[in-house]
């Protein structure tokens, strides 16, 4: 079966997410607006620290290590400590995270994954396409987060 369909997905969606960071300067990627646990900066890093994780495994992460304790489910940039990516590095990472799990899983979206993924007993998901259409699912989540977020900056401004 060609997937082509998929691949192209991914880079819009990628690419839509990347482009709606334009214009944002650095301090504004840091501002955590009333209402928010997280900032800008927080979302990009944790798509693309999630999309790791969930491809390649807990050993197989190929992010910074330092990564987990910055963009981790539960973290937030409140409790950040040392230096954190900027928002170039970041896109650049998702850049290149694009064109590599593309290569690393173009021919393995029909094999099943190592262990299968339960979503909080709701659904399972069971081979390596799945689970890249769910990570699109959850960088879609959070782009619509940071339309908000983006939003708030702007009005404090």
């Amino acid at each position: 079966m060609d997937y082509g369909f998929v691949w192209q997905q991914y880079e819009l969606i990628r690419g839509l997410t990347l482009s709606g960071m334009q214009e944002i300067s650095e301090a504004q990627a840091d501002i955590v607006p009333e209402g928010f646990s997280n900032n800008l900066r927080w979302n990009l890093g944790h798509i693309l620290l999630s999309q790791d994780a969930l491809l390649y495994g807990p050993t197989g992460i190929k992010v910074p290590s330092s990564y987990g304790a910055l963009f981790s489910p539960g973290t937030k940039p409140a409790d950040w400590q040392g230096e954190v990516p900027s928002l170039e590095t970041l896109s650049q990472q998702l850049q290149e995270q694009t064109a590599r799990i593309k290569n690393d899983f173009a021919d393995r979206l029909q094999e099943k994954l190592p262990t299968p993924f339960s979503l909080r007993g709701k659904a399972q998901i069971d081979t390596f396409g799945e689970m890249l259409l769910f990570t699109l699912y959850h960088e879609g989540m959070h782009s619509g987060i940071m339309s908000q977020l983006k939003k708030a900056v702007n009005r404090q401004a």
